[in-house]
């Protein structure tokens, strides 16, 4: 009689993982990194977009237009980068 009820409170405990709802589901490691690394790659794509204004204001001997293009290519990287990997990370 007790292996029955063992097995019926483990039938039910497993039910209630599975109904509990996804954003309180522990996360495995896997997708814990991908999200933490996305919001570093999205930091990341902030800084160099102050760097880049920062450096066009100031007046040194550098190519305007080079600095924003390799910025703004360099942003669209990593904002790419980091929205694939935090919705990466949201997947089951």
């Amino acid at each position: 009689m007790n292996a029955r009820k063992d097995r019926q409170k483990e039938q039910r405990a497993q039910l209630n993982r599975q109904l509990e709802p996804h954003s309180e589901r522990p996360q495995s490691s896997e997708h814990a990194v991908a999200k933490k690394m996305g919001d570093f790659f999205i930091d990341v794509a902030k800084l160099i977009i102050g760097g880049v204004i920062l450096a066009g204001l100031m007046k040194q001997d550098v190519n305007y237009w080079t600095l924003a293009l390799s910025g703004i290519a360099a942003v669209l990287f990593f904002v790419f980068w980091g929205i694939y990997l935090i919705n990466y990370s949201s997947k089951k």
